[in-house]
């Protein structure tokens, strides 16, 4: 049940991302809420959980890269990896710290990005777009990281899978 919340969770958020928020966007750049929620799920909830949530919503996003799939998975499963390890060595009830994460996160995605597309051989800009969209997932983080938090305490995200039981 939990993966299932959490596919859903993460498509509803890929639609508002797309749908809602380039009404909200600074200079041509918009904040993710897909990629801040993943963000913040994997620093409250470990490897296991950032691992699924990093490819899942990596996957979503790739409906937008048919031609190089896999970029946004590959990249969002690494970060997400990356910043469930970080997670563990802080304080996550506290705000700040996953605030200035999913801010250095969005910049080492967009870096990752660039990398990859560069080795493919497509060119995108390595700009100041980088850190306007870092900032503005920060403040979206600020909005979002105790709902995350506070939905991570649920019993049903908690519970897991026992096949064995009868």
């Amino acid at each position: 049940m939990k993966k299932v919340i959490l596919a859903a969770i993460c498509l509803g958020l890929f639609i508002i991302d797309n749908t809602m928020m380039p009404f909200l966007s600074v200079f041509g750049v918009m904040p993710s809420l897909l990629f801040c929620f993943v963000i913040s799920f994997s620093i409250i909830n470990g490897e296991a959980d950032a691992i699924f949530v990093g490819a899942i919503s990596g996957i979503i996003q790739d409906i937008y890269f048919p031609n190089v799939f896999g970029v946004n998975a590959l990249c969002n499963l690494i970060i997400c990896y990356i910043a469930a390890v970080v997670g563990h060595n802080i304080f996550t009830n506290r705000k700040m710290v996953p605030i200035f994460i999913s801010g250095a996160a969005a910049i080492v995605k967009y870096i990752l990005v660039f990398l990859i597309m560069r080795v493919i051989g497509i060119t995108i800009l390595l700009d100041r777009k980088m850190i306007i969209m870092a900032v503005l997932n920060m403040i979206v983080t600020f909005f979002i990281y105790y709902s995350v938090f506070d939905l991570c305490k649920k019993e049903f995200m908690k519970k897991q899978w026992n096949f064995a039981e009868k």
